[in-house]
């Protein structure tokens, strides 16, 4: 018996062998042998050691010129507005100074969504250093018969440097987002938020240090509203000028970039091309997570842009300060806010996205109240004014990480950077919709004139928009610390894979119809539809000739449909907002069922690949 049992396991032994050998064979085919030379091996992880930090590199130099870009017309406008009269009193020349900029980065970031999307992220950012350059170029160089006219002129400059700091955006953070993913998921926010945020918070105060060499020198007793002897040229043009050298470096870097692997993988496999499907997947569940980035970007947008734009001014008001003063007093704030954007760095990972921007958002709430509370008794003492709203706004980092983070986490590679775009331009329409208003509002508040009356109820109207931004952050901000973008990717090519095996099965269709010699498009099948009516058998062949089309994109043929077909397109999308809804609707016993299906898609693929090979085999024995 003994050695009946003993064979018996030797042979259940081998099967388990003969079961295993395909699948580590195919393995080996995808990830390469084990049996390579080590040499090899380690040559490639060099190699990718070295794209990750060059790409790193290139990204840090990035967003120190968008940071510096930021702030470089904030002392040109109070130059322009204490030397010419024509400017002081043009609402329209200065709702376009300080505006330009933002409607460059607005569009900038529509448009190379869709580029870095199509046609790759590293062509996408070599198109933005050169409109960054030519911006600075134009702005430098700018001249007119009057000055409203050489005004003008470097407003057109600000837009076109904008358009490329706006595809700095789309197309730099989820590239380098989706290197981080390779680097470490668990440390992911850490990466990207030292590399985009804290570069960008740096380049911000570098026009302080430059403008503060140069207003030493040219116009050290300017104030606000006095004429003065300043030479306002020297300023003005040495400060776009000194933009264009880091420029045409990054320029360089830029042509020796590569598009990260993750995306690489995805264009390969759906050839740069997107599809009705893909729209009706992220209008149906990633609808709410768009909600939550936008909103929350246009209220960080109003907020911050308003209060560096006429930061200047109200420092005035409040306390007096003059030019050369108040440019010290950016410059002492950015000592301390530089450090704001690494500490959120380092808080961002372990407490979470959603807790960290509730956290900022609740923290600057409560310092805005107290601020309008003794807003009066601070304006008296502008030494303890200026400490207090500088510990006020280092909360604003909180906000600021997961805000730039989220758009490049949540939402699939196939159409991160047109979605991150779509996100970061509504709120940049905060930001133009916060600066055109804001001296309406003051002098509205300020019964006509913009006085401190004013200003002390704008500090009420802000304390309650960012209790409305921590609500939407609490209910609509999906928490993705730790979750790997990979997974993102085929839960994502699950649903698109459930719904195109449904629509088929929907469209009756039936038999391999690849060898027709039409190809419509969606375009064509609406268009008959119109023409012919749902009835017409033109209109039912063309849509499933378009429903077979999708089915081929999505890698399916026709013996597919019905087990795909009858999967259930359950998907989590992470938000408290969600989560309630279905707890209310179908109780949590259905709601923790859709989490795990949700879950359990990110794996469909691989286990149905192993259960088939390994039915596939013992058939075969």
């Amino acid at each position: 018996m003994s050695y009946i049992n003993k064979g018996s396991e030797f042979q259940q032994e081998e099967a388990i062998q003969a079961d295993l050998e395909p699948i580590s064979s195919r393995l080996e085919e995808e990830l390469g042998s084990t049996k390579a030379p080590r040499k090899e091996e380690n040559q490639e992880e060099k190699d990718k050691k070295a794209y990750l930090r060059f790409n790193a590199l290139g990204t840090a130099m990035g967003f120190l010129i968008n940071g510096y870009m930021y702030d470089v017309n904030i002392v040109p406008f109070t130059l322009y507005a204490d030397m010419f009269s024509s400017f002081a009193h043009s609402a329209t020349l200065q709702a376009a100074y300080n505006t330009a900029l933002v409607y460059g980065v607005m569009f900038g970031l529509i448009i190379f969504g869709f580029i870095a999307d199509f046609f790759g992220r590293k062509k996408g950012l070599v198109m933005c250093s050169c409109l960054v350059i030519l911006g600075n170029i134009i702005g430098t160089a700018a001249n007119g018969k009057t000055h409203e006219g050489m005004i003008w002129m470097q407003i057109i400059g600000l837009g076109v440097a904008g358009l490329g700091m706006g595809g700095e955006y789309t197309c730099n953070v989820p590239n380098i987002t989706e290197d981080s993913d390779e680097v470490n998921v668990k440390n992911r926010g850490r990466r990207v938020s030292l590399l985009v945020i804290f570069m960008e918070t740096i380049g911000n105060y570098l026009p302080f240090i430059i403008q503060l060499i140069i207003v030493a020198a040219a116009c050290r007793d300017a104030y606000l509203g006095a004429v003065s002897g300043c030479k306002w040229q020297v300023v003005v043009r040495v400060t776009f000028g000194v933009a264009m050298v880091p420029a045409f470096v990054v320029l360089a870097y830029r042509l020796r970039m590569s598009d990260s692997l993750l995306f690489q993988q995805d264009m390969s496999r759906r050839k740069g091309k997107y599809d009705v499907l893909d729209f009706f997947v992220i209008f149906k569940h990633f609808s709410i997570r768009l909600v939550g980035t936008c909103i929350s970007w246009w209220l960080f947008d109003w907020i911050a842009y308003t209060r560096g734009y006429f930061g200047n001014l109200i420092l005035e008001v409040v306390i007096g300060a003059s030019l050369f003063k108040s440019i010290w007093i950016s410059l002492a704030e950015g000592a301390v806010f530089i450090w704001a954007p690494a500490l959120a760095a380092f808080v961002v990972d372990r407490l979470g996205r959603r807790k960290t921007e509730c956290f900022g958002w609740t923290s600057q709430a409560v310092g805005q109240l107290i601020t309008a509370g003794f807003f009066y008794m601070l304006a008296k003492k502008p030494v303890a004014y200026i400490i207090w709203t500088t510990f006020v706004s280092f909360f604003n980092y909180f906000i600021y990480s997961p805000i730039y983070l989220l758009p490049a986490e949540v939402f699939p590679t196939r159409i991160r950077a047109t979605l991150y775009g779509v996100s970061s331009a509504l709120g940049k329409m905060g930001a133009v919709v916060g600066t055109t208003v804001f001296p309406t509002i003051w002098l509205s508040f300020g019964d006509g004139n913009e006085n401190m009356s004013g200003l002390r109820r704008i500090q009420w109207l802000y304390a309650a928009l960012m209790f409305l931004g921590a609500i939407i952050a609490l209910l609509f901000v999906a928490e993705y610390s730790g979750r790997g973008l990979r997974g993102e990717d085929e839960r994502y090519e699950q649903l698109r894979k459930r719904y195109a095996a449904r629509f088929a099965k929907w469209c009756g269709v039936t038999e391999d119809i690849s060898q027709s010699e039409c190809n419509p498009t969606f375009r064509k099948v609406i268009l008959c539809r119109i023409k012919s009516g749902s009835s017409s058998d033109k209109y039912q062949m063309l849509l499933k000739q378009y429903a077979f089309i999708l089915l081929k994109r999505c890698a399916l043929d026709i013996n597919d449909i019905e087990e795909y077909s009858s999967l259930p397109a359950h998907y989590d999308d992470l938000c408290l907002i969600s989560k309630l809804y279905r707890i209310m609707r179908y109780g949590k016993t259905v709601s923790s069922e859709i989490e795990n299906n949700s879950e359990m898609m990110a794996s469909y693929e691989s286990n149905r690949m192993v259960t088939s090979t390994t039915l596939k085999n013992s058939f075969s024995s």
